[in-house]
């Protein structure tokens, strides 16, 4: 009986393993729909996340524009979305206050907060907004509230942590495209953080790289826009 031929292209999960892409994986939070949608397939609205890692940035994405943002990778415990593979998704306004508020309640208990589930779920508000013809009409649209539960299970956490401790999967949850607009705001003080601010109310060098007041040789400037 002859040997079934086998072929390795792009690897498979191993088992009780997570998946990192080799490009990002980008869920969005649609604030229209109220529905995660991952490039043009849309999801449902349930999902129940650990989060790998968190970070904070400044700057445009889609079409808000220089704003505040929370970068959270992520697996899917549960939902709509896949499970057992690392995402990522980026919060900001409402959602990223009650974001924080979130995880400082868990962390005033004396628990990291990573080590349980987090629950979004999508709120519906309305407002009012000019159309193209200056027009004031009301709109809806969603923000996440942000709910989190100890778990029993702790499987999870234990593939997560094999996640971390990989340099070659850290070195993949970089989402250059989806932060190509934006300034990391991790580990700078806040005098850096108001600079970084600034620059961005005072537009762009002709370069297109990001104007940054005084010496600010050790920040990553942005790549030119697209």
């Amino acid at each position: 009986m002859s040997k079934k031929a086998t072929i390795s292209v792009f690897g498979s999960k191993p088992k009780n393993a997570i998946v990192v892409p080799e490009l990002p994986l980008a869920a969005r939070n649609n604030c229209q729909s109220g529905k995660w949608t991952i490039g043009d397939k849309e999801y449902g609205s349930k999902l129940a996340m650990t989060i790998l890692k968190f970070s904070k940035f400044f700057g445009s994405l889609g079409q808000t524009q220089n704003t505040l943002w929370g970068q959270l990778w992520f697996v899917a415990e549960a939902g709509d979305l896949p499970q057992n593979v690392v995402m990522v998704t980026y919060v900001k306004g409402r959602s990223l206050r009650d974001f924080n508020r979130l995880v400082a309640s868990v962390q005033s208990r004396g628990i990291e907060p990573a080590e349980g589930i987090f629950i979004p779920e999508f709120a519906k508000h309305s407002g009012q907004k000019t159309d193209e013809n200056g027009v004031l009409k009301p709109i809806n649209y969603y923000s996440l509230e942000w709910d989190w539960v100890e778990r029993d299970d702790w499987g999870m956490v234990e593939q997560a942590a094999a996640v971390l401790a990989d340099p070659s999967n850290l070195s993949r949850m970089m989402d250059l495209d989806g932060t190509r607009q934006m300034i990391c705001l991790d580990n700078l003080p806040p005098h850096e953080i108001a600079s970084v601010m600034a620059a961005y109310a005072n537009g762009l060098e002709s370069n297109g790289e990001l104007a940054l007041p005084g010496d600010e040789n050790d920040l990553a400037r942005m790549p030119e826009a697209v």
